[in-house]
């Protein structure tokens, strides 16, 4: 999706847990979107199970309108239908196609044309079937972030291949075969963002919020899927569910988190990411990780840090993985609007204190942290906020 905005809208006090949300009959209008995109979305779902490609470009064209009017960034999400499900004796596999031709049109057709940010498959059963979704997708797709479903006992086997091959994975409580909390601490070693759908009714997950705690305290997931089973009132059952996510992340064990995550941390760390780990852990008292570079906020976002990643990005150039990565990610907020591609990168951390100062992430005297590249080597910086 191309960001068409004046200035952008940083939600102060935001949860660092994303949340996707299906855009539906009564969720679709300019003004509900608003709603919306102020209550917390990061992610609008588009549900390619229903409706025709009519039916979601006026959707698409709402939440553009709406992005601009508020200034608020989200990424777009096109969830495939997938091929038809075959009951079999269990554990028995089945060879069904990854890409049914419907879905293919689906991406050709409606999803490159609109610049889409991610797509969602749901019959992923082996890395190589990601090999075949990005052959698909050809040069036009190669932006496009791919999130693996993980809800069958054949992909929870081959869970090392896909996790290698996917950009991030997508887990449903119950699914067969499937250790969810295992299949998320794989996802946090190796930066793979998680996404954890979860069923809600009338703003009120269906396990008396136990699925969100699950997800938010013990799996410390990066984002959300919330499923309404239906859409009465939903921007007030998605602020409902923010609201509940930052109360959560206020009770999380940072220390107990950063102790899991150091052991399961791949040996020996490549210098970025021995340096992500020391900007995440090492300054309890900054106010915010700075970073101008994707991979650099992948390597911190893993670190679980207590406090916002800064991804500063250019206005030119502003590329649709670097926009759904920073949306998906727990922690991540990105920021453009720092100038051309040309922009030193002093400038561009300069500019993201700026931003942090005016949004009240940090106030003069306060200390931030850059991470930047210099010389060609990784560096970690503290910074004295003016």
């Amino acid at each position: 999706m191309d960001y068409m905005i004046d200035e952008q809208t940083i939600k102060k006090g935001a949860a660092k847990t994303k949340i996707v949300w299906t855009l539906g009959p009564e969720s679709r209008s300019v003004v509900m979107i608003e709603k919306l995109l102020e209550a917390g979305m990061n992610i609008a779902r588009f549900d390619f199970s229903e409706g025709s490609h009519a039916y979601h470009q006026e959707t698409h064209i709402n939440l553009r309108t709406a992005v601009r009017n508020t200034g608020i960034l989200c990424a777009v999400m096109l969830d495939l239908k997938g091929p038809e499900m075959i009951p079999t004796g269990e554990g028995e596999v089945v060879n069904l196609p990854t890409l049914t031709q419907k879905d293919k049109d689906d991406i050709l057709q409606w999803g490159i044309p609109n610049r889409i940010n991610i797509i969602v498959l749901p019959s992923v059963r082996k890395g190589s079937d990601l090999d075949h979704v990005r052959e698909s997708l050809g040069k036009r797709g190669e932006n496009i972030m791919l999130m693996s479903k993980i809800d069958n006992e054949e992909a929870a086997g081959n869970v090392d291949e896909i996790m290698e091959q996917t950009d991030a994975i997508v887990l449903s409580r119950g699914s067969p075969g499937v250790d969810q909390k295992k299949m998320i601490e794989k996802a946090n070693a190796l930066g793979k963002p998680v996404v954890t759908a979860i069923q809600i009714l009338g703003g009120q997950t269906t396990t008396t919020d136990d699925d969100l705690a699950n997800a938010v305290l013990d799996f410390t997931t990066d984002c959300v899927m919330l499923l309404p089973a239906d859409e009465a009132h939903p921007d007030t059952a998605l602020q409902r569910i923010s609201s509940l996510c930052k109360e959560l992340e206020k009770s999380i064990d940072y220390k107990a988190v950063r102790q899991k995550i150091r052991k399961a941390l791949p040996t020996p760390l490549l210098p970025m990411a021995r340096k992500a780990a020391y900007a995440s852990w090492k300054y309890p008292k900054a106010k915010a990780i700075i970073t101008v570079d994707k991979s650099a906020a992948k390597l911190v976002a893993r670190c679980r840090p207590s406090i916002p990643i800064l991804l500063v990005v250019t206005t030119v150039g502003w590329s649709s993985h670097e926009a759904s990565f920073g949306l998906v990610s727990r922690g991540i907020i990105p920021l453009f609007g720092a100038g051309s591609r040309s922009i030193r990168i002093g400038d561009m951390i300069s500019f993201a204190v700026q931003v942090a100062k005016k949004e009240g992430i940090c106030n003069a005297g306060d200390s931030v942290v850059a991470l930047r590249i210099l010389n060609g080597w990784p560096a970690v910086f503290p910074l004295r906020v003016q």
